[in-house]
Formats: C-alpha cells, sequence, structure tokens
C-alpha cells in the first residue's frame, strides 16, 4: 500500500489533524474514540438469488434494526439506494483503486453480493469492506444462509465480520503499542457492539506528509498489533513483526502512524519465492506455518517450480508466522502473515543459501548416523545390563565384544570437526553467499552436545571391569580349591593276573 493522495479522508485528516494541534498545544474538537463509523452499505443481488425489492427492503430493515439493537451508535449506517458495480461476481478479484464514487464523508463502505451456491442452491453472502482512510480494500469473506428466515441475522454476523476498527497509534510502553480506536468510547448497545475486544487484530499504517504537501499512506510490511487488553479506550497490542522496530520515529518527514483492524479471510494467500539474487523462482523448498504467538509446526506445502505455493486458512484464526526451509531446517525466511486477508500474489525475495543448505545435508546425514549408533549402543547395554544380572558371563563377553566393534565416539567428534573446519574454510571463501549461519552454528553446537552426551564408552568399560572381575575370582577360586585324594591306580587288565601267578611259583 503506497498511495499519494491531495484528498484526505476522515481517519487520515483527523490523524494530520491531531498531529497539528499537538504542536499548537490545543485538543481536537471531538476525539477519535467520541467518533462514530459512518458506513455505507452497498448490497447487491444475483437474480437468482431471487431477492426482490420487497425481500431486499424487509431484509435491510431488520438488519438495521439488529444493529440499533446489539451494536448501537457506534455505526452509523447508510444504505445506498443504488449499489455499486463493485458489489457483483468479480468482488472477490477487485483492487482498491476500482473502488470509485464513494461519498468523502464515508469512513467505510461494504460491498456485499448475494448469490446462490451452485452445490447447495443455498443464500450465500460474498462481501468484502472498503477503509476510505487507508484506501485498504479488505479481505473476501463468505457466509452461507441456510435458512431464509436466518438472513437478517446472517447479514447482521457477516458485517461483523467485515467490520475492521480503525485506530491511532498513540505511543509504546514494555514493548507494546497503544492504540486510541476509533469509537470505542462510545458505549455499546451488547459485546457484539464493541469496536475492539482483546485479540482484534491491526496492520500499523505510517502517514507521511511529502514535500508537496500530498500524504504518502505505506503499510508497515509484515507488522501485526494484536491487542492483548483493552482498557476504555486504550487497546495495548503485542508487536508481532519480521522488523527490530517497525513503529520507529526515525523517519526524515513528518509522519503519524494509525492502524487499520484487519481479519481472516476465506480465500487462499498466495505467494511466491523468488531468488534474490538471479531472480529466478525458489522451487522445491517447504514452507511450515505456525501461530504467532506459540504452537506447533505444521508443514504448509512445498513451492512448485515456479516459486509459487498457496497458504489455505488453517486452524489458526490469526497471525501466523510462515518459515520457509531448505533441507527442511534452514530457514530461508520467516515472517508473520495472516492467511486470507488479501487475494493478490506476493512476491518475497530470499537466499536460496546453497552452500548453507549443502552443508545442512550433511549435518543431517551425521547426526542420523549418530542416533543410529545412540539406539544401537543403547540395544546393546541393555543386553549386557541382562546378562550380567543373570550372571550368564560368557554372553556378556560375547556382546562385549560386538559392542567393542562399533564406531568409537571419537569417530564421530572427528567427523563433525573435519565437517565444521570446511565449512569455515568454505564461508572465508565465498563472497555472494552465506555458508556459517546462525541456525548452522547452532546445529553443529547440537551434535557436538548430541556425541558429548550420548556417545560414550562408560557402559563398556563398566561392563569391561565387571568381565574381568568377574574372570579374576573364577581363577582365584580355582588356584585355592583343594585337591581331592587321587585313587589307587590299578594295573592294566592282564598284568594283575601275571602278577599273582608269579607270586604263587616257588623260587627256583
Amino acid at each position: 500500500m503506497d498511495r499519494q493522495r491531495p484528498v484526505v479522508p476522515l481517519i487520515l485528516s483527523l490523524a494530520l489533524a491531531m498531529t497539528t494541534l499537538a504542536a499548537r498545544g490545543e485538543e481536537p474538537a471531538t476525539a477519535i474514540e467520541n467518533r462514530p463509523y459512518r458506513i455505507a452499505l452497498h448490497l447487491a443481488s444475483d437474480p437468482a438469488a431471487r431477492l426482490g425489492d420487497r425481500l431486499r427492503d424487509d431484509l435491510i430493515a431488520r438488519w438495521l434494526e439488529m444493529t440499533r439493537r446489539f451494536v448501537g451508535p457506534a455505526w452509523s449506517v447508510d444504505v445506498a439506494a443504488t449499489p455499486s458495480p463493485l458489489a457483483g461476481e468479480a468482488l472477490a478479484r477487485a483492487q482498491a483503486d476500482d473502488v470509485q464514487g464513494l461519498d468523502p464523508a464515508v469512513d467505510k463502505a461494504w460491498f456485499v453480493w448475494a448469490t446462490v451456491d451452485p452445490g447447495t442452491s443455498q443464500l450465500v453472502l460474498e462481501g468484502r469492506e472498503y477503509d476510505a482512510g487507508a484506501r485498504w480494500l479488505g479481505p473476501f469473506q463468505r457466509r452461507e444462509v441456510l435458512s431464509p428466515l436466518d438472513a437478517p441475522r446472517d447479514l447482521f454476523l457477516f458485517t461483523l465480520d467485515l467490520f475492521s476498527p480503525s485506530a491511532l497509534i498513540v505511543g509504546q510502553e514494555g514493548g507494546r503499542a497503544l492504540l486510541k480506536v476509533q469509537g470505542s468510547a462510545i458505549p455499546p448497545a451488547s459485546e457484539l457492539g464493541a469496536v475492539a475486544t482483546n485479540g482484534t487484530t491491526f496492520i500499523p499504517i505510517r502517514l507521511i506528509t511529502m514535500r508537496d504537501d500530498s500524504i504518502r499512506i505505506t503499510r508497515i510490511a509484515y507488522t501485526y498489533l494484536v491487542a492483548e487488553s483493552v482498557e476504555g479506550s486504550t487497546a495495548r497490542c503485542a508487536i508481532v513483526s519480521a522488523y527490530r522496530d517497525p513503529l520507529s520515529q526515525r523517519i526524515a518527514r513528518p509522519n503519524t502512524l494509525t492502524a487499520l483492524g484487519i481479519k481472516p479471510g476465506d480465500g487462499d494467500l498466495r505467494l511466491r519465492f523468488v531468488d534474490r539474487t538471479t531472480k529466478g523462482p525458489a522451487a522445491g523448498y517447504t514452507l511450515t506455518e505456525r501461530p504467532a504467538a506459540d504452537g506447533p509446526a505444521r508443514d504448509v506445502g512445498m513451492t512448485d517450480r515456479s516459486g509459487r505455493i498457496a497458504v489455505a486458512p488453517g486452524p489458526t484464526r490469526g497471525v501466523v508466522k510462515l518459515r520457509l526451509l531448505a533441507g527442511d531446517s534452514e530457514p530461508l525466511a520467516e515472517f508473520p502473515i495472516m492467511p486470507g486477508e488479501s487475494q493478490e500474489e506476493r512476491e518475497i525475495a530470499v537466499d536460496p543459501l546453497p552452500l548453507a543448505a549443502r552443508y545442512q545435508a550433511r549435518l543431517d546425514a551425521l547426526r542420523d548416523s549418530i542416533i543410529d549408533q545412540v539406539a544401537l549402543r543403547g540395544r546393546l547395554e541393555r543386553l549386557m545390563e541382562a546378562r550380567a544380572d543373570g550372571e550368564d558371563w560368557p554372553a556378556l563377553e560375547a556382546f562385549l565384544k560386538e559392542y567393542n566393534l562399533l564406531p568409537s565416539p571419537e569417530t564421530f567428534a572427528d567427523a563433525l570437526k573435519k565437517l565444521k573446519d570446511e565449512a569455515v574454510k568454505t564461508s572465508y571463501e565465498a563472497t555472494k553467499t552465506t555458508v556459517l549461519t546462525r541456525h548452522l552454528q547452532a546445529e553443529f553446537d547440537e551434535i557436538q552436545g548430541l556425541i558429548d552426551g550420548y556417545l560414550t564408552d562408560d557402559a563398556a568399560r563398566a561392563f569391561g571391569e565387571l568381565l574381568s572381575s568377574q574372570k579374576t575370582k573364577q581363577a582365584e577360586a580355582a588356584a585355592t580349591k583343594p585337591r581331592a585324594p587321587e585313587a589307587p591306580r590299578l594295573p592294566p587288565p592282564g598284568q594283575e593276573e601275571a602278577a599273582i601267578k608269579a607270586k604263587s611259583q616257588p623260587a627256583p
């Protein structure tokens, strides 16, 4: 979003007025938190929906009654007698520049298209919100109407889905952004009518005054403000950003920070990753998603040959962190985003880190070998322990010989050191690509810890000493054991008879 406009709508004029009056030491006539939203509803229908003038008027009348009952004066709604051409079949593909002919006094316009689902023949509401101040056409929303009798209620819930509050960023405190939300001081008719609650998500927008007094509207990319608490008219928001200081005031030109609420839409988020150097497609990389606050990551998919991938709205209905991985582990890019927030394709340039990915693959292979050795050693150690408990010393000796034939821990430590030395040397020689990334260095440290913690010969030495001790005990027992008396030696058969015969003969 980057627009220069001589005409400044309500939220922009209010922001600039507050800045000017603050410089003069004056107060604005109406504070932003006391100003209702001026909203124009453009409702059109497909002929297949059979929403004639009478039904349409009845639907709008009942819907207006529900807005008064549940929202109250925070919404000042005007229904367009002639809906904008934008409210039609092409609404999902519309751009912000397509919005024309709106009343300059309008803060927001809701373009709603009533049609029929071809599969179920049920009434379907499709729509988008246009914020005049930020010139932002919000995400595409869709809701099925299960029964014609529920149409007013579904239309009311649908407009709640479309509505996004506006705010001014008035400061930061404790790493949190402080927002003054438009209409937040107006008492809501019910809890549904609160313009901002815990969890409301905003995108920050910077309004820069140019030399010709025009206003440049710039969205701060990959940055979201998530309300953690709303006290009165002030929302205290966590800053979720890909940048260290996204709300910095170190800007040469006069500027004001505003914010616009955003909600996840029902469409896919389309991304295209390209090589930052060659501008070619970044194909075959894995994209993962996890909730921005905390939670497990899940695989979204892999970029195709053109570097494209579609991110469908997942179980997390809010801001998520996407991470593009090379070799399933080396991060190439990580940024927060809200799936469904826009139908436009975003192009993201990344550094593929080919050398880092190559060393990452070799580290993964080395880690797998170490894990296999740890598992094999653990199995043999349990077997040796069982044989030692059962005093089966020959079997213990056999398993110990098998254990000693395994590669020593020094073998893996030397292989890791050789690989790291090679990576360090390559990083010094490389000029156009990063080799030893922070993630890769952490991987080296992790594998070294794996070797030191799990690949040791302590068990082999202990069982070897036990076996040697048992052999010594057996030898000592055999040496000190008393010998049994020898049995009289009998002459061989026939020799005894000859001796008796010789004794019985007289001497000559």
